[in-house]
């Protein structure tokens, strides 16, 4: 899997690339560092799969132990629960996301899973999370980037999130053989690129998938069927008006993130979703309630903030 830029605006609209920033950081620099924020809820039972395929995004045919998946549990008012990626290890099912979702998650998943032969296990205390980074190979296959590679070993299993811009995997191994050391962990900012959040506890029941592009990273199935929330989420898809997205921005020094996100004639256009920092240069998922070709300028806390490009194609997915 690579994920390829975005250039549906101009160029010039683009202060800088992915490459350029992510490359020079990176190149002497490889990245390894405990996700603490990071959860683990085991699926098991032989009615696994179809118990999960009534309550996800996501197509749970895709799962192989081979291939991850991204996807979301909605409300019925089709706003995210929870979101998280899916691995397959040995005969289970694990859920990576928020720890901090993992209870709610586990609550709302046991109202369904009464009709079908499978458990639910708290597993964050037997598994360790861990993310690397590297710089991209430059012979890497082409762009699927809603498919995530996974590689069983013994103690766990490997994901990989991305491989263009840069490569990110995240290890999930069991706790008691968890030997890797962290080094560079202040890099790990380099992850909000990715552009496929995941939410936490309190933005919980109030986001759309789309809102977050989970339509063109393979976050949604179209044609899966149903599930809960599903007719609220393919109505926004094909008779939707609204237009808010994920975005990047960059910019330098210290702002109030708590404010909005202007446009050139100083109207609110969206929110900050989540930060990050490398020393003085911040990094951002915004929420925008525009295209971003409809304003000259972005503007965060009465500073022009630089729009990057994303790490894939907003076309949808089926």
């Amino acid at each position: 899997m690579q994920c390829a830029f975005l250039l549906t605006l101009p160029m010039e609209r683009f202060m800088t690339s992915l490459q350029d920033i992510i490359n020079p950081i990176l190149l002497n620099n490889d990245v390894v560092v405990k996700q603490q924020h990071l959860g683990v809820l085991r699926v098991t039972g032989v009615d696994a799969k179809k118990f999960l395929q009534g309550q996800i995004t996501c197509d749970i045919n895709k799962l192989t132990p081979d291939s991850g998946l991204y996807g979301a549990i909605c409300s019925i008012k089709g706003r995210i629960i929870t979101n998280f990626y899916l691995v397959q290890y040995n005969e289970d099912i694990l859920m990576l996301m928020a720890k901090d979702l993992v209870e709610k998650t586990t609550l709302h998943l046991k109202k369904y899973a009464v009709f079908f032969k499978t458990e639910l296990i708290d597993t964050q205390d037997k598994m360790t999370v861990y993310a690397s980074f590297s710089a991209q190979n430059e012979a890497q296959p082409s762009n699927h980037p809603e498919r995530f590679d996974t590689t069983q070993s013994k103690n766990g299993v490997t994901l990989t999130l991305c491989q263009k811009p840069l490569v990110m995997q995240w290890h999930i191994v069991e706790s008691e053989s968890a030997n890797l050391t962290e080094q560079n962990a202040h890099l790990s900012a380099l992850s909000i690129l990715d552009a496929r959040p995941l939410i936490y506890l309190e933005q919980s029941e109030t986001i759309l998938p789309q809102w977050l592009n989970m339509q063109s990273t393979g976050g949604i199935s179209f044609t899966k069927g149903c599930y809960t929330g599903q007719e609220i989420v393919a109505r926004m898809q094909y008779k939707g008006k609204s237009k808010k997205q994920l975005a990047l921005v960059t910019w330098d020094g210290l702002l109030d993130t708590t404010k909005d996100i202007t446009d050139a004639q100083g109207k609110s256009v969206g929110q900050v979703f989540a930060v990050a920092a490398i020393q003085s240069t911040h990094f951002a998922q915004i929420i925008l309630n525009i295209e971003p070709n409809e304003t000259e300028t972005l503007s965060l806390d009465n500073h022009v903030v630089t729009l990057l490009p994303l790490p894939y194609s907003l076309e949808t997915k089926k």
